[in-house]
């Protein structure tokens, strides 16, 4: 891969990251996240990108970090050789990281695009105390000794404070990032405090060689309070990434004199050899410390990949839970209706359809004057019945119109929404999003999204009912030999009828009338069947226009609400863009990372033997 594509990917990760980071300083709830989060951003701009894109290895980096009070700035004096830090009684003097460059030849100073993030490095030197987002580059005086740490630069970091704050603890990840060792300072005071003790965990979660230093106890005391240290703090630190737990080794810089705190590589030495002498045990050399930082780097986003679902969990949840109360909507807007129009909806054109088919069942051409006959014959009854089922049959009720009720439905399902969303707008900012912009945004796009699809649907609605009613009729129009039969049996059975009535009638009495009630019988019994197929026809209509109604109007306005708060431009857009990119980035980064350190690892070939030039004389004499 080009450098340009590395270069590509590693900053839209990066990017992806930061913005997570900037999400979770907007919830309260989620500002613990943060500080990971800029780990991994800075991990990935500051560690892995430089790199993949061939970036030197020298110079290593050193950063000493710690609490307020700590005593950081002597460790730095001290790591230094000389008084470079500004050490100030005041907690939280240093807020901005100072790198100090040993004496010697220049190093080459990354140039990586996107290194240390949002901070710029300072063109004139100025005071610890400066509170930017800046860094500083000192070099050390120049000596005719060579210093230990000539292959590294020493960072003095700001002070841990919370995992809130935006500006301390973004500057001290930058720095803890790029460091290959972490000098974590620690007072006999203040060595347990929640924060720096979280952060000394997290730094280890990222594979970070860790020296720790304990500070301002007695000597006497200094072999204790290490014991104990070892015991309290670093016994309950996680597993490294690759499941080994970590060495930590812990060094003590005591109550000193005056003379001993000023000249460090004098009065000082015996306090600073230990020191340095466990920092150049965890850098064997440059390329294998660089490769160990670079490879834990990419374990630890690999690992930490999922855990970037946690961040997002109640985001997340939330989303669900509109979700849920849009479908929730839907369910409502279709049983609503379903009871309010469908059941009640005759679709009256099929009794027009039935009355087609019942005329078909009737004779044709010349035949019509017997089926008159007939149909004379079935009068009385005829009436009778009308006059019964008038009686027995409620009055048709007045229906509501399909479209007053699904508009109705409509306002229900919005007005629902709105009502819920208001209720819980104090909890989450996506309820809050929701329900400000209901009234300018949501509403009226769903308003005008449904009249769009309900045109629509009517067409469509009114094509379905003609396809289905003269389906009705053409089935058997255009089936003859079942319609012939059809009309011959009935007219076979009227005549059956009236014949079998005269026959055991004869002489002709008052029994005769049995003949009208018989062929009115073989009618009815026709009606009935032809009942029975219109309202199989009716319910099959009923039941599409269901189907049609979820499928061109509630399941299509119900997507497109459940996927409004996460469109056009949201932060929840956003969310789920970088969720779905941040795994697959952190697997193709982690898959990079190790190959490349597979050849550098790889042996190089020796140099093929060459042959010694033949001497003259030699040559003379063999020839």
């Amino acid at each position: 891969m080009q450098p340009t594509e590395h270069r590509s990917a590693v900053g839209q990760l990066a990017d992806d990251l930061r913005w997570l980071e900037d999400h979770c300083r907007r919830q309260p709830d989620l500002s613990v996240h943060a500080g990971t989060l800029r780990l991994a951003s800075a991990l990935t701009r500051n560690v892995v990108g430089p790199f993949l894109e061939g970036q030197p290895t020298r110079p290593l980096h050193v950063a000493v970090v710690g609490g307020a009070g700590a005593g950081k700035s002597t460790v730095v004096n001290f790591l230094a050789g000389a008084q470079v830090a500004e050490a100030n009684p005041q907690a939280g003097f240093t807020r901005h990281p100072t790198a100090f460059l040993p004496p010697g030849p220049a190093f080459q100073w990354p140039s990586y695009i996107g290194f240390m993030g949002p901070m710029h490095r300072l063109t004139q030197d100025k005071p610890a105390n400066v509170d930017e987002d800046v860094y500083q580059v000192k070099r050390l005086d120049n000596t005719n000794a060579a210093h230990p740490l000539a292959d590294f630069v020493v960072w003095d970091c700001p002070d841990m404070t919370t995992w809130a704050a935006e500006g301390y603890v973004g500057r001290l990840m930058e720095v803890a990032a790029l460091a290959d060792v972490i000098v974590y300072v620690a007072s006999d005071e203040r060595y347990n405090d929640e924060v720096p003790t979280q952060f000394l965990h997290t730094l280890v979660k990222a594979g970070k060689a860790v020296v720790v230093v304990l500070t301002k106890m007695r000597p006497i005391d200094a072999p204790a309070f290490i014991e104990h240290f070892r015991l309290e703090i670093l016994g309950r630190l996680p597993k490294l990434p690759n499941g080994e737990a970590p060495a930590v080794p812990v060094v003590a810089l005591p109550q000193m004199t005056m003379a001993e705190r000023k000249d460090p590589t004098g009065a000082g030495a015996k306090y600073r050899v230990p020191l340095l002498n466990q920092i150049l045990v965890q850098c064997e050399s440059t390329d294998l410390a660089r490769a160990r930082t670079v490879t834990n780097a990419a374990r630890y986003l690999s690992t930490a990949g999922d855990g970037l679902l946690d961040v997002a969990r109640r985001d997340l949840a939330e989303l669900d839970a509109w979700k849920a109360a849009v479908m929730s909507g839907r369910m409502a807007f279709e049983d609503r209706y379903r009871r309010e129009y469908l059941s009640g909806e005759r679709f009256q054109r099929f009794d027009r359809y039935r009355e087609r088919l019942i005329d078909l069942l009737e004779l044709p051409g010349a035949g019509r004057v017997i089926g008159g006959l007939f149909w004379a014959l079935r009068t009385p009854y005829r009436w009778t019945r009308d006059y019964v089922f008038g009686l027995m049959v409620r009055p048709d009720v007045l229906n509501l119109s399909e479209s007053s009720v699904l508009h109705e439905s409509l306002k229900g399902w919005l007005e629902g929404l709105q009502a819920e969303a208001l209720r819980k707008a104090g909890t989450h900012p996506l309820w809050k999003q929701i329900a400000v912009r209901f009234d300018s945004e949501l509403g009226p796009q769903a308003r005008d999204r449904f009249a769009s699809e309900f045109r629509t649907f009517e067409l469509k609605e009114s094509e379905d009912l003609e396809e289905a009613g003269k389906a009705l009729v053409s089935g058997l129009e255009n089936n003859p030999a079942l319609l012939h039969t059809l009309r011959g049996g009935k007219f076979v059975l009227d005549l059956v009828i009236i014949g079998g009535v005269i026959y055991f009638t004869w002489p002709p009495g008052w029994m005769l009338l049995l003949a009208p009630v018989g062929v009115s019988l073989t009618h009815q019994f026709a009606e009935l069947a032809t009942r029975g197929v219109a309202e199989g026809a009716r319910h099959r209509v009923r039941t599409h226009r269901e189907s049609l109604v979820h499928t061109s109007l509630s399941a299509p306005l119900a997507q497109w609400l459940a996927e409004w708060p996460s469109t056009g431009g949201t932060s929840f857009e956003k969310l789920q863009q970088v969720l779905r990119r941040v795994p697959d980035a952190i697997r193709a980064m982690e898959e990079r990372v190790n190959a490349k350190v597979k050849e550098l690892e790889r042996p190089e070939p020796p140099p093929p033997p060459t042959t010694p030039p033949a001497v003259e004389g030699q040559s003379n004499q063999h020839a």
